[in-house]
């Protein structure tokens, strides 16, 4: 039924001339000639009307009656495009508040899905900032490790070149009164 008065509805405007003003001036023109024919009196019995005036009195009533009669259908169609325009462009609307709705409830729900989203992903970023920190803090501890080490290895070798340095000058000193003892 309503797709019966949505295609009503669209082959109805290609008729775009409204009969209802045409239809009122075909009636006042039935008007004037009612006015005319109820004017006319030619009876022999002085002035009333004919039988001939009052046929055509009433032949001017009726097509007056059928003219009204056509523009209280005319009228009537008229109501009816509208109220199948307004229901069809309710019907829309509807359906398009169904659709903003629909569209809605879908948009708030992506948006909680992409909240819920943000927060997982802050918390792994949090999470991985902790790791990070944790790495960095046995970095540096293995860096201070490594370069204590490394001062105590350059301290020893120090220490040993110092050392060997020692022994070959008491091995110089000791030498020459080696030879000195020989002679």
């Amino acid at each position: 039924m309503k797709l019966l008065l949505l295609l009503l509805l669209q082959t109805v405007p290609a008729q775009t001339t409204d009969p209802i003003p045409r239809l009122i001036q075909e009636r006042e023109t039935l008007v004037r000639q009612y006015e005319a024919a109820n004017a006319q009196r030619n009876s022999l019995f002085g002035n009333k009307p004919s039988k001939k005036d009052l046929e055509e009195v009433v032949g001017s009533l009726k097509g007056i009656i059928r003219k009204d009669t056509e523009i209280v259908q005319a009228v009537k169609d008229d109501a009816l495009r509208q109220t199948a325009g307004l229901v069809a462009e309710r019907q829309q609307v509807q359906q398009q508040a169904s659709v903003a709705q629909s569209d809605q409830s879908t948009t708030h729900e992506r948006f909680y899905d992409l909240q819920r989203q943000i927060t997982n992903l802050e918390e792994r970023e949090r999470q991985h900032q902790k790791k990070l920190a944790e790495a960095q803090a046995l970095v540096d501890e293995a860096e201070q490790s490594r370069t204590t080490r490394d001062l105590l290895t350059a301290a020893l070798a120090v220490l040993n070149v110092g050392l060997l340095v020692y022994v070959g000058r008491l091995r110089s000193q000791r030498r020459p009164s080696v030879k000195r003892k020989k002679r």
